[in-house]
């Protein structure tokens, strides 16, 4: 049986996506075994976009969470109980995830599976932005010289 690494509580598998997840019934946090994020993100059955973020303020929350983060005690992996590793997700997703260094897996805390979520959807409307771009032949470069003509004159 899979522990907790927060609070000790045995695990629940729940299907989240498509894919078997284990969340802990106290805290809310999930444990994705190695593989799972990127099953989840390949999957996108809800979509994020809607949902009400409260504009900067969870942006606020966010980097207050990334800052309580480097003060919690140090979890164990709950496959091999290896010490996690704390880390950003990615360059500027303000999600801090907490990765076994043998590679079994990530542990998210509450929320933090939604707001990867978001953070994967923002990056694909940002990806398919630039394309359209590069596909009218004016590129990211393009953009910005129409933006300094603009702002110049």
């Amino acid at each position: 049986m899979r522990k907790c690494p927060v609070d000790d509580f045995t695990l629940k598998q729940e299907t989240y996506e498509g894919v078997v997840i284990d969340v802990c019934p106290h805290c809310s946090g999930v444990w994705l075994d190695a593989g799972e994020l990127e099953a989840v993100q390949s999957v996108q059955a809800s979509d994020f976009r809607d949902v009400p973020t409260g504009g900067a303020m969870d942006k606020v929350r966010a980097a207050e969470s990334m800052a309580r983060s480097a003060e919690e005690i140090p979890r164990g992996c709950v496959v091999c109980n290896a010490g996690l590793e704390q880390k950003e997700y990615a360059f500027a997703s303000q999600v801090m995830i907490d990765k076994c260094p043998k590679g079994h897996g990530i542990w998210l805390d509450k929320d933090e599976l939604a707001r990867l979520e978001m953070f994967f959807e923002d990056e694909q409307d940002l990806e398919k932005i630039l394309a359209s771009l590069e596909g009218e032949g004016k590129g990211l470069g393009g953009f910005m010289t129409r933006l300094w003509n603009r702002l110049r004159g």
